[in-house]
């Protein structure tokens, strides 16, 4: 896995390559550390990159900006910064985790667990969806979303009032960030749980769901499983 390190401070920088090395071992292919807000843009811009650490206070640029500009991107971040009081902040915009500074070696395995695909703590999720615009950043709240579907690298995003807005965050990175009442039904598809009127069986094992707003979406028999036990709990 290809990671970056955006932090002000080389020595925390240091120590924090360190302790990546030593939970990560083989899985890192490559960390890279920038110390200044200019020096990160330019290589997420031009690098592909699986998961990024970033600071929110960079010799007084803000990292929040840097997230912003990234949000629509398909890797993770990680903030790790001393400033707690931003994590609910960070987590509207679509961050994995929030690693309060000085770095617990437990709490930043917890962070990496999630990004391995454990999903617990999904209470703390992203609250934006960010959109590019040539120049400018959309942000779309993720309460007027209806569904997200797949298509081949890129992800349609179909909003409650008709629209569709297209990003590049794949389904996977979604569903690892997504309140959970957004739910996996299709390996194209994620829908928001919340507007489901009805599903319904048709041949063989193929199934359909209904939203609220007359759309059917397809739901495979593996992901019905998922759906009822949801269902059924409530």
């Amino acid at each position: 896995m290809r990671i970056i390190i955006i932090e002000d401070e080389p020595p925390i920088a240091d120590e924090l390559r360190g302790i990546l090395y030593s939970l990560l071992k083989e899985k890192i292919e490559l960390i890279k550390m920038v110390h200044t807000f200019d020096d990160a843009l330019r290589y997420l811009k031009n690098n592909e990159v699986d998961l990024c650490f970033l600071d929110l206070n960079l010799s007084g640029d803000n990292g929040f900006e840097i997230l912003k500009e990234t949000a629509s991107s398909n890797y993770h971040t990680i903030i790790v910064s001393a400033y707690t009081e931003n994590a609910l902040e960070a987590f509207k915009y679509g961050v994995l985790d929030f690693v309060p500074k000085p770095v617990d070696v437990k709490r930043l395995k917890i962070a990496l667990e999630r990004f391995f695909g454990n999903h617990n703590g999904r209470e703390n999720s992203t609250k934006y969806i960010v959109v590019k615009k040539r120049r400018a950043h959309k942000i779309i709240s993720v309460s007027k979303i209806l569904f997200f579907k797949a298509e081949g690298y890129l992800v349609d995003v179909y909003l409650k009032d008709g629209s569709k807005e297209i990003i590049e965050k794949p389904l996977n990175t979604l569903e690892q960030i997504l309140p959970i009442n957004f739910v996996r039904v299709h390996r194209s598809y994620i829908i928001d749980l919340d507007e489901l009127d009805y599903y319904n069986r048709k041949e063989g094992n193929v199934y359909e769901i209904h939203l609220k707003n007359s759309v059917t979406v397809p739901m495979s028999y593996s992901k019905y499983k998922t759906v009822k036990n949801i269902l059924d709990k409530i």
